[in-house]
């Protein structure tokens, strides 16, 4: 015991290994933060490009088509893979209020809404979806999650 005593006292290399036992620790949650900051990220990217679709069916207005607003989505966005994009067709609707949210109900032109009035006008629906993909193997259960983001644009 006596030659093991001088080894005991001896404080040389402990900054080293509390180094080594707290860097994974370090590093698992800077890559957590890091990953979320770039979750963030594309779907900020993700409202930008429903938002230009959205921009480019106004402006197109009764010009609109489905393919146009697409590849003004598609475009607007440097996501990889590439966000999944549905727009529907230009059609008629009325649009109705219930507990703070509104919504559109496709309905044929010139027929009589639930709510009172006409359906009217010519609307398009816009959605972008898009599954994150973690870059930690860690976290890709928990942060591989697909979000949509939507705008229902009236083109007259």
């Amino acid at each position: 015991m006596r030659p093991l005593l001088p080894l005991r006292r001896d404080r040389r290399g402990a900054a080293a290994l509390e180094f080594a036992l707290a860097l994974p620790i370090v590093l698992a949650m800077l890559g957590g933060l890091a990953d979320i900051g770039l979750l963030w990220r594309a779907r900020g990217q993700l409202i930008v490009a429903v938002d230009a679709g959205a921009q480019s069916a106004v402006l197109a207005g009764t010009n609109a088509t489905v393919t146009k607003i697409q590849n003004a989505i598609l475009a607007a966005t440097t996501l990889t893979p590439t966000p999944t994009v549905a727009v529907t067709a230009p059609a008629c609707g009325c649009v109705s209020t219930s507990g703070g949210v509104t919504t559109l109900v496709t309905q044929t032109c010139a027929t009589a809404c639930s709510g009172g009035g006409t359906a009217s006008g010519s609307y398009m629906k816009l959605s972008a979806t898009y599954t994150w993909t973690s870059i930690l193997g860690l976290h890709s259960k928990i942060m591989s999650k697909p979000f949509t983001e939507q705008a229902t644009v009236r083109l007259q």
